[in-house]
């Protein structure tokens, strides 16, 4: 599924709505936003690791696809991978955006070993490039090398001491057009402040404008540290206000299914199944929403009160989806570490669930 809408960048969780996982999911989903990307890795070190965890899963809850991104550097190729892949896997992530700049250039064999290692560990994920707006100007970057194992190129089209984004947007098109591999461009735009420069509403309008005229599926900003800041609500408000309505959820049901399940929303949870849906345990059958969600408010809130329950692998194919299970935390001390479901989906709700579990 192609990614759709409008997205921003998130630096420091903590600057942005104080930390607060909740503020920041309602302004999120106030906004319009389809996609929140934030900074999980520094070069080979983890980044933002005491809030990410329970942000990305809100986010994912709530119907935000959530990426992530690193800034890379080159000297430590192997190990940028390494915990880039972990913080992918760990946190469950949708994507993943490669932070490449002035550090990276003349970095060929670093770059081409990064990817590879990456891409081969991770390889449902979608990755997205970000780098300069203008490869014309940096030619020792290795494109090539970054392009040839992403999904997406994320240009930052920052039109610094400028005023013409629009025409920034095509010069950036026009010039990733001679640099192979081509991808799918998603620009994004200026959102913040610097050397007293910081662009205005009408030019963020102009941006947003543009890149959905000219058929760019989505766009993102630079950054939310910023915009969200009461010195940048003006570019948030222009953000938000710009409608930019996406074509699919950006979340799949089964992440929706488990952060219901973790929040304990009953009627949440019995909202993503058909009226006539079936679920399927190794001890009943059942049929009907009303059965279900007597079902769940079993399971959760006496069979398994206050787990926490977290997907370990997931399959999709076409309308269906395979994922093994655990929960953990119960305050009966009960736990499931084997759970293995199916679920079949109609028109997007699910219209068969199969669920194999122990609890012990």
């Amino acid at each position: 599924m192609a990614l759709e809408g409008k997205g921003l960048y998130m630096w420091k969780i903590h600057n942005c709505e104080g930390g607060s996982v909740s503020a920041i999911v309602q302004r999120a989903k106030d906004a319009g936003l389809s996609h929140v990307l934030i900074k999980i890795a520094d070069g080979p070190r983890a980044y933002n690791v005491d809030l990410a965890e329970a942000l990305v899963e809100a986010l994912k809850g709530s119907g935000i696809a959530t990426w992530g991104w690193q800034f890379v550097y080159g000297d430590e190729p192997f190990g940028e991978a390494d915990i880039a892949v972990h913080r992918v896997k760990t946190l469950n992530l949708d994507g993943f955006v490669v932070n490449a700049e002035v550090d990276y250039k003349g970095k060929h064999a670093a770059a081409l070993a990064y990817m590879d290692s990456l891409r081969s560990r991770i390889p449902g994920v979608p990755i997205a490039l970000s780098s300069f707006r203008y490869p014309r100007y940096h030619t020792t970057l290795p494109w090539t090398e970054f392009l040839s194992q992403c999904d997406y190129n994320m240009p930052q089209v920052y039109w610094i001491q400028a005023s013409n984004p629009a025409q920034q947007t095509d010069s950036c098109i026009a010039q990733f057009q001679n640099v192979y591999p081509i991808r799918p461009i998603i620009v994004t735009g200026a959102a913040y402040e610097e050397w007293g420069w910081r662009p205005t509403t009408g030019q963020v309008k102009e941006f947003l404008s543009h890149a959905k005229e000219i058929g760019i599926t989505a766009a993102n900003f630079w950054s939310w540290d910023y915009a969200g800041s009461a010195a940048g609500s003006d570019l948030w408000e222009t953000i938000a206000n710009f409608d930019w309505p996406v074509s699919k959820p950006a979340v799949d049901i089964v992440e929706r299914l488990v952060f219901l399940m973790n929040d304990r929303d009953l009627d949440g949870i019995i909202a993503l199944y058909q009226k006539n849906a079936v679920l399927v345990t190794s001890k009943t059958t059942i049929q009907g929403r009303t059965a279900i969600r007597a079902y769940y408010k079993d399971l959760l809130k006496t069979q398994l009160p206050h787990s926490k329950i977290k997907v370990e692998t997931r399959v999709v194919q076409d309308n269906i989806r395979h994922f093994k299970w655990d929960a953990t935390g119960a305050t009966n001390g009960k736990s499931v570490d084997d759970g293995q479901d199916t679920i079949g989906t109609r028109q997007g709700l699910i219209q068969y669930h199969s669920s194999v579990y122990r609890i012990v």
